[in-house]
């Protein structure tokens, strides 16, 4: 008798209310799992947990600055905003229990440009920007339950921290160094915290922030979309920060030629080293790029972004739809649900967290359909069933019936996000180009240097202390 193939089966660990699933990210102070969990109907959604590290769980200051971004982020209801469910501790540890948002970090999108030697399309950039600018004035503009401001400065506007989903949504997360009148742990003078090369001038000085510095990092991540390139770019931290600080950049046209004049212009707005100069809200860039892309391209929708990523990642989505496919739920389902850390602070009231750990007979039903690419239609029960929590296949073109993965990314460390990209397809570095002469207020040649390095472009989200850094140049 012919034996059978035995397939490995991949069994997903609880950990609260949350079955996780693949590890998506991991980085020096976290790690990102795709996790699966169930409503009180039944049926399967898709969160990213953001799992502590076990050396940082005795470190108070880090819990603190983690429950920071779960209060922030949890009362932002915007579109563009990736919500957050919970700050929990359950089974000895702590994690953070987000929205799945499934597509790319535009991190990944961007080294996927640059191993194809294509910058984004202007009007896809111009797209993702107005997106990103929404975003962003709903965190400026937040108020409490008592209509109070809450003044909110993400501070770590940068492309990993910029989700375009497969549907074509676009959202804004990572709140986790945002400044906001709901903080707990406060900055010190004199140390800054953020990846330098998307930082404001101001930010990189260590000065007082509001809310155009956020402004300048998202024509930073404007410009990159434009030109496959950040503006600021060095060898070390230390040049990285006075090129930062003096915001000088070649032109956009120089180093994609054809870019529209108007497209051009809103970046260079954005980028003014002069905040008074810059623009002086998020809504006013989002205004400014969307006239843009109606006289560019009038029947523009997220449809079009959304083919756009699922034809640049196909083979990725459609290994991950195989591989979510494999795993089944833990017999032996814990009581655990985990013990809310926001519950501590007594001016803080969270939103009520819509998951429960165990599946449910009617759950049995909807994770088959779940797995096999259909959506329930359970929607109208709750508000946490937006496009994102699924991965799901939307409607297509035969060659297009593929759909996948991603998440939350935490940018820490050396950690990649996977998957990883073949060494034998990364760009080879630029041939080195002629400098162009300074072209305006604030923008100028800096010395000849390689296009990109992408050590820097890596680079984690950083706490740096200017004066110990000035101290060892000496």
């Amino acid at each position: 008798m012919q034996g059978t193939l035995e397939v490995p089966v991949r069994r997903a660990q609880q950990l609260g209310r949350y079955h996780l699933l693949d590890r998506i990210a991991f980085g020096g102070m976290a790690e990102i799992y795709r996790a699966k969990t169930f409503d009180a109907h039944g049926t399967p959604h898709l969160v990213a947990v953001k799992r502590v590290l076990a050396h940082l769980a005795e470190d108070d200051d880090f819990i603190q600055m983690l429950v920071d971004e779960a209060k922030i982020a949890s009362v932002l209801r915007h579109g563009n905003i990736a919500r957050v469910y919970e700050f929990a501790r359950a089974h000895g540890e702590y994690f953070i229990a987000m929205e799945h948002v499934d597509g790319k970090d535009m991190r990944t999108v961007l080294e996927r440009c640059r191993t194809k030697k294509k910058p984004i399309p202007p009007e896809h950039a111009a797209y993702i920007g107005a997106e990103v600018g929404a975003a962003l004035h709903a965190a400026h503009s937040a108020v409490d339950s008592r209509g109070r401001p809450l003044r909110i400065i993400h501070r770590d506007v940068s492309p990993s921290n910029i989700i375009c989903s497969y549907a074509g949504e676009v959202k804004l997360c990572d709140f986790g160094i945002a400044k906001a009148t709901l903080s707990k742990v406060h900055t010190k003078t004199g140390v800054i915290k953020g990846k330098v090369k998307y930082m404001s001038p101001e930010q990189a000085l260590g000065r007082k922030l509001d809310h155009r510095s956020d402004v300048f990092s998202m024509g930073s991540c404007l410009y990159e979309m434009l030109t496959r390139i950040p503006p600021f770019t060095a060898t070390n931290e230390m040049d990285l920060l006075i090129k930062v600080r003096d915001a000088k950049y070649r032109p956009v046209s120089e180093l994609t030629p054809g870019i529209p004049n108007e497209l051009e212009q809103i970046t260079d707005r954005c980028l003014t080293r002069s905040r008074a100069n810059r623009y002086q809200t998020a809504a006013e860039a989002e205004g400014d790029l969307r006239v843009f892309l109606r006289k560019f391209m009038p029947n523009y929708s997220r449809s079009h972004l959304g083919r756009f990523i699922r034809k640049m990642f196909a083979i990725e989505i459609e290994r991950e739809l195989r591989m979510l496919e494999e795993y089944v739920m833990t017999d032996d389902v814990s009581d655990d649900v985990g013990e809310s850390l926001m519950l501590r602070d007594e001016d803080f009231e969270p939103p009520e967290v819509p998951f429960q750990p165990k599946p449910t007979s009617v759950s049995i039903i909807a994770a088959r359909e779940y797995t096999s690419g259909s959506r329930s239609s359970d929607s109208e029960h709750d508000d946490f069933s937006g496009d994102s929590n699924f991965t799901t296949m939307p409607k297509m073109d035969r060659h297009e019936d593929i759909h996948q993965q991603n998440t939350l990314i935490l940018d820490n460390g050396r950690g990649r996000n996977m998957p990883p990209v073949d060494p034998r397809q990364r760009p080879r570095q630029a041939a080195k180009q002629p400098p162009p002469a300074p072209r305006g207020t604030g923008r100028g040649q800096p010395p000849a240097q390689p296009i990109y390095d992408d050590d820097l472009h890596s680079a984690p989200t950083m706490i740096i202390d200017i004066g110990r850094m000035r101290g060892r140049g000496r």
